[in-house]
């Protein structure tokens, strides 16, 4: 039978919030002095230890079994530190060993409020009220300690700032030093942690506040999800892959929203659930929207893998695909199982869901599975058979994302018997950032990707060629401002207007001297953008220039000239 209160009925603990202020400021202290200056291997696995042990313990600890607390915190901070020791390489982290880690996060965090419960329980024993209790309470806990550690540090420079009047520099001096800064935010947010524990009434008012604001954003979430699935067979997914690269993770926002809005509504016992109507009707909207979006996030995700093949980040998109669809399928069992009694069988899927999510965290956390050897694999077969050429090839992802195994393949393809692909990675191997290790042509791809959101061309239709967009030079288009590029008829000149000197309303905008809004020019030359600089004279024009200048032969003449004209009225400096 659940129980109805959300209250976790432990004894207070005075001394709890001075135990985890020290325990703040001493881990604090001990990580930034294992993470500051030159890192090892050890020293990262250390850091990770010290980190996530006062992290665990903070949100665990108990007079009730606090033993069980200390060892758990400690297995928690043991799996972290081992997974920081296995990636951290002395050539860096990948792409897939910051997967890695993350998952051995996710794992010890959702570990977390099954432990509580399990810990009050004194076994084995999971239930459902008290794992969605301490989970709710965790996150408000979470909070709390961020706002009030932001609040302290914002005290001490002011008090830092006040004494300074009088001259007594002391507490600014010490907050310039890092560790001091470091010790000082952990001793805040643990003793901010301890002093809520102690104060079961308050958290439990706001787990209630903070559900009853979520469940009133179900309706709203509901209503666009509904509409959003309602309108895809008349749209069909081609407009998915048009509009955006980042189909997947938007339909997976979406899905983590409605998860916590529906939890908002249930709620965590049968009592506690919310008794409006709307309210419960948006939540099981929500519930049947979920299985379509998961079931578009894999076709987007599996499109993806089947055109471009696996990379580490494909490969944990697919993941987290799989436990969208598992979310889904037991969250349509508990809709179908309970009817409008929904939320009790939801709980229950929430506790198999909680576990099953975390055991795969921790195992992918182990180093038993490579998705970068696998990448490592599946992108060098499709370059070896000539499904990718080799100039298209993502040598960049090879070198620097797929880990060891990537950088053994580089290596293996230098001796490549086809001369293009043993080419590129000899030079792939030379290069020390991943921008080198881009071909010319990819280059100036992303260059031209990272230059169209704030990029028009004209005519209307016309795109920026690809070589143009490399040879911009400094100025608004290169930093944060849009501008305009006008192509000239023939396409073998471009102008370059910057949009800050023709602001749409008269006096907005800074004031800018006309050179420095007369447009650039560039041309195409033998094959390549570049700059229009101006012809140097010759030595014979020189000659015959300095004769007529000393006799005085000068006059003005009209000649045609060209200039750029806004709405009938000039714009530019005369150019040829």
């Amino acid at each position: 039978m659940e129980q109805a209160d959300d209250r976790l009925d432990h004894a207070p603990w005075p001394m709890r919030a001075l135990v985890l202020a020290a325990l703040g400021a001493v881990s604090g202290f001990a990580f930034y002095h294992l993470t500051n200056g030159d890192q090892t291997q050890l020293d990262g696995a250390l850091a990770a230890l010290v980190a996530i042990f006062g992290i665990a313990l903070a949100f665990s600890l108990e007079r009730l079994r606090w033993q069980w607390s200390v060892g758990f915190a400690a297995s928690g901070a043991v799996v972290a530190a081992l997974i920081a020791w296995w990636n951290g390489s002395p050539d860096g982290w990948n792409a897939d060993d910051g997967w890695h880690f993350a998952a051995a996060l996710a794992a010890v965090a959702i570990a977390i409020p099954l432990f509580q419960a399990a810990r009050d329980e004194g076994r084995l024993r999971l239930v459902s009220p008290a794992v969605h209790a301490h989970a709710w309470t965790n996150i408000i806990l979470g909070g709390a300690a961020i706002a009030f550690t932001g609040a302290t540090m914002l005290l001490a420079f002011l008090l830092s700032q006040l004494f300074g009047l009088i001259g007594v520099y002391f507490l600014r001096d010490l907050l310039r030093e890092g560790w001091f800064a470091v010790a000082l935010a952990g001793a805040a947010a643990g003793g901010a942690i301890g002093l809520l524990r102690d104060r079961d009434v308050m958290t439990s008012v706001l787990q209630r506040v903070g559900r009853t604001i979520l469940s009133v954003l179900a309706p709203v979430l509901a209503a666009g999800l509904v509409f959003f699935v309602l309108a895809l067979p008349f749209t069909g997914l081609d407009a998915l892959w048009e509009q955006t690269k980042a189909t997947t993770p938007i339909l997976l926002a979406c899905m983590i929203g409605a998860v916590i809005l529906t939890n908002a509504v249930a709620g965590n016992s049968a009592e506690d659930e919310a008794k409006a109507s709307a309210l419960r009707w948006s939540a099981m909207a929500l519930i049947a929207s979920i299985a379509p979006l998961a079931a578009v996030a894999t076709v987007s995700t599996g499109q993806r893998i089947v055109q471009h093949g696996f990379t580490p980040d494909r490969l944990w998109a697919a993941v987290f695909v799989a436990i969208a669809v598992a979310v889904a399928l037991g969250y349509a069992w508990a809709l179908f199982r309970g009817r409008s009694a929904w939320p009790t069988p939801l709980r229950a899927i929430n506790i198999r869901l909680a576990a099953g999510i975390c055991l795969l965290a921790l195992f992918l956390a182990l180093p038993i599975v490579s998705f970068g050897a696998l990448s490592t694999r599946d992108q060098v077969a499709r370059l070896e058979s000539g499904r990718i050429p080799a100039e298209r090839f993502d040598w960049a992802a090879l070198a620097f994302d797929f880990g060891e195994t990537g950088r053994a393949a580089l290596k293996r393809l230098q001796t490549h018997r086809n001369p293009s692909i043993a080419a590129r990675a000899n030079a792939v191997a030379k290069a020390q950032t991943r921008w080198d290790a881009q071909s010319p042509e990819q280059q100036d791809t992303q260059r031209a990707v990272s230059l169209a959101d704030r990029i028009r061309v004209l005519p209307v239709g016309t795109q920026l060629p690809l070589g143009l967009a490399a040879a911009i030079g400094e100025g608004q288009c290169k930093t944060n401002s849009p501008c305009t590029f006008f192509l000239l008829p023939g396409g073998q000149e471009a102008l370059q207007l910057d949009d800050v000197c023709f602001p749409s309303t008269a006096g907005a905008g800074n004031l800018r001297s006309r050179w420095q809004c007369n447009p650039s020019r560039y041309v195409l030359r033998l094959g390549k953008w570049g700059v229009a600089d101006e012809e140097a004279y010759s030595d014979a024009l020189r000659a015959k220039l300095g004769r007529g200048y000393r006799d005085g032969r000068i006059e003005i003449r009209t000649v045609p000239a060209r200039l750029v004209f806004i709405d009938g009225e000039p714009a530019s400096d005369p150019f040829n």
